[in-house]
């Protein structure tokens, strides 16, 4: 599909670092790539709710 909207945000330097390196780490050629699959597939909420989720329950087995 030809994409023909744009989309631009500002961002810090250490933003914008974590971002790339983000992007890079999962194997994205671009920022663009990363973010969009980020923006469009992941439900960024949950997936950080699920995170804080594990932590607990981490926490409380390690207590045992």
């Amino acid at each position: 599909m030809q994409k023909t909207k744009l989309i631009q945000f500002r961002v810090t330097k250490y933003q914008y670092e974590r971002i790339l390196n983000n992007a890079e780490s999962r194997g994205f050629r671009t920022i663009s790539a990363y973010l969009r699959e980020t923006a469009l597939n992941k439900d960024l909420i949950f997936e950080k709710k699920f995170e804080e989720l594990h932590k607990v329950i981490m926490r409380l087995k390690d207590g045992d």
